[in-house]
């Protein structure tokens, strides 16, 4: 079963490399089930199981009786960060023209205390198994899953050192991530982190987790003075 896992990533992560950089355009039908078994020297199983996947990453799209096609792209919709005045709030807004709205639905899961991992401790400056409160939030808006928010909160004490700063990284979805987003395990997710640690209050660690082919996390400078 871990072999075939494998095969069946490898190969998805081939056929999405061939969209990103052009070798199959949107509208293009892939190749044959036969002629791509020959091409990565796997089951019949590992190819289905890879169309699967880009499927259901909006990649592909399958036409009963026609074969599978690379789907067109739409243009992912924008995040635009803002600073909120409540920590419930998202950290990102959906653009519409010059506004931006909130997501009208949340999810919420029950606020937990657990050990701090290794990531979250280093972020908040303080040892790996110290105990933090732990909140998650799924936003929607129109029925569609948004932006997974993440946060870890110190109860007490200070961490080191104080002040606010904002990371961008990407990477592939976790399972839970993906779950509650409405993606696939391995899709790219774009992942915004920030951390706040004040001189007097409680530090956090925020984390937005959006699929990035549907979103785009958008920073705004401030205001040249006038």
């Amino acid at each position: 079963m871990a072999r075939r896992t494998t095969a069946y990533r490898r190969v998805a992560q081939e056929l999405r490399d061939q969209i990103a950089d052009g070798r199959l355009k949107p509208g293009d039908r892939i190749p044959s089930l036969t002629a791509l078994q020959d091409e990565f020297g796997v089951s019949d199983t590992v190819i289905l199981e890879a169309r699967k996947v880009l499927v259901a990453e909006s990649l592909l799209i399958a036409r009963t009786g026609d074969g599978t096609y690379v789907r067109e792209r739409p243009e992912p919709q924008r995040l635009v960060h803002h600073e909120p005045s409540d920590p419930q709030q998202p950290l990102f807004r959906l653009e519409t023209g010059e506004t931006g709205l909130f997501p009208d639905v949340v999810e919420v899961e029950a606020e937990t205390t657990v050990p701090a991992s290794a990531a979250v401790a280093r972020l908040l400056g303080i040892k790996p198994g110290r105990k933090v409160r732990r909140g998650v939030r799924l936003f929607r808006h129109d029925g569609a899953a948004v932006q997974l928010l993440t946060v870890h909160v110190l109860p007490r004490g200070k961490s080191e050192p104080t002040g606010v700063e904002e990371e961008i990284t990407s990477r592939a979805a976790l399972d839970a991530e993906a779950r509650a987003l409405e993606g696939v395990v391995g899709q790219p997710v774009t992942v915004a982190t920030r951390v706040e640690r004040p001189e007097t209050g409680q530090a956090r660690v925020a984390e937005t987790v959006v699929l990035a082919d549907r979103y785009t996390l958008v920073y705004r400078p401030a205001p040249l003075p006038g």
